[in-house]
């Protein structure tokens, strides 16, 4: 914790240097508390994000992002669909997670390269990101099946995109095979000994009556990544992922939205095969714009069996930087059923 104090002092100092129009940033603090309510199973999750974006000279910027974690508890329910996406296995004070030089070419063509996350990068979309279970904006045949900088890890790379039409964007990115998550490990880029990671998107987007826009994303996954045993090679995985949120109801000031996912690994591996997931979003409700949704999961995996996770939650803000979200997961896998209540506490100050 005092690594991530020491670098919320500096990001205010660096605030104060540049001024606003140079700098921006933002500070998240999340705690939840956890109930199985099937076997009485409790915990404490914690979490809090500091992001700094820095302009240098024209058209780049420097982007980091740290965080830190504690929980008291472990998980209360032990699936591969889960139901935080703040928690982690280990408490740790300090994570790097984002460390990158960001280059903007014009209107066409965006490139980053440094330490990167895979989610920041592809899973932020406003459904997407809006429920509590990791699979939502994690997909499952990306993080059971690689060791990649999925949260809470990071790994070196570059991130290209490209903007060669209004409203379509392509993205790719390449990072090193094996994401770490500590300071002296981080920044190795070592493709012959832990391989490469590659994931990309074509991407359109367009504006519809309401606060969130309509998205179709269709992508790629490709691993050539460490094997196992003593005389292992290296693994070659490849997958395609989709996702489309899409704006069908504006009623009485609210937005509803339609939430598609799918991914599938196009070889065959012992792990996870396939997922799909559909939701139902309404925004804008009421005079505090609160947000609810519920969401179904389904997963394939050789070695775990295949789960269901459904969630149904809702997002109240209190204010413009407080706001409070209740969720509600029933999860059903091979072997027992559980039913999983959320109650986070959100903080979010800054100019991100």
């Amino acid at each position: 914790m005092k690594k991530l104090t020491t670098l919320l002092s500096c990001l205010l100092c660096v605030c104060c240097s540049y001024g606003q129009s140079r700098v921006s940033w933002g500070v998240t603090a999340m705690t939840e508390g956890n109930w199985n309510m099937s076997d009485g199973k409790t915990a404490w999750v914690n979490y809090l994000e500091a992001d700094l974006n820095v302009a240098l000279w024209k058209g780049a910027q420097f982007e980091g992002a740290a965080i830190a974690t504690y929980a008291a508890g472990k998980l209360v329910e032990n699936s591969l669909l889960g139901y935080s996406n703040i928690y982690t296995d280990e408490n740790k004070p300090f994570r790097l997670i984002q460390a990158s030089i960001g280059q903007r070419i014009g209107s066409l063509l965006y490139l980053s390269v440094g330490l990167r996350n895979i989610d920041i990068d592809y899973f932020t979309t406003p459904s997407t990101s809006f429920f509590t279970a990791p699979a939502d904006a994690d997909f499952p045949i990306i993080s059971n099946n690689y060791p990649v900088a999925t949260f809470p890890m990071s790994a070196i790379g570059g991130h290209l995109e490209v903007y060669p039409f209004e409203g379509f964007v392509a993205k790719v990115s390449v990072y090193n095979g094996v994401a770490h998550e500590t300071f002296d490990t981080q920044f190795h880029f070592r493709p012959s000994a832990e391989g490469l990671f590659s994931i990309g998107s074509l991407s359109y987007e367009y504006k519809t009556k309401g606060e969130h826009s309509a998205n179709y994303t269709l992508g790629y996954v490709y691993g050539k990544i460490p094997g196992e045993g003593a005389e292992a090679s290296f693994d070659r995985k490849t997958g395609l992922w989709g996702l489309v949120e899409q704006p069908f109801l504006h009623w009485r000031g609210t937005q509803w939205c339609l939430l598609l996912q799918g991914a599938v690994m196009t070889r065959h591996t012992s792990g996870t095969h396939g997922y799909w997931g559909a939701g139902l979003t309404v925004n804008g409700i009421s005079n505090r714009k609160m947000m609810a949704g519920f969401a179904v999961n389904r997963m394939h995996d050789h070695l775990e069996g295949n789960e269901v996770g459904m969630e149904h939650t809702w997002l109240v803000p209190l204010n413009n930087w407080l706001s409070i979200q209740p969720a509600l997961h029933f999860i059903y896998s091979h072997h027992r059923k559980d039913v999983v209540g959320l109650l986070r506490l959100s903080v979010s100050l800054g100019n991100l």
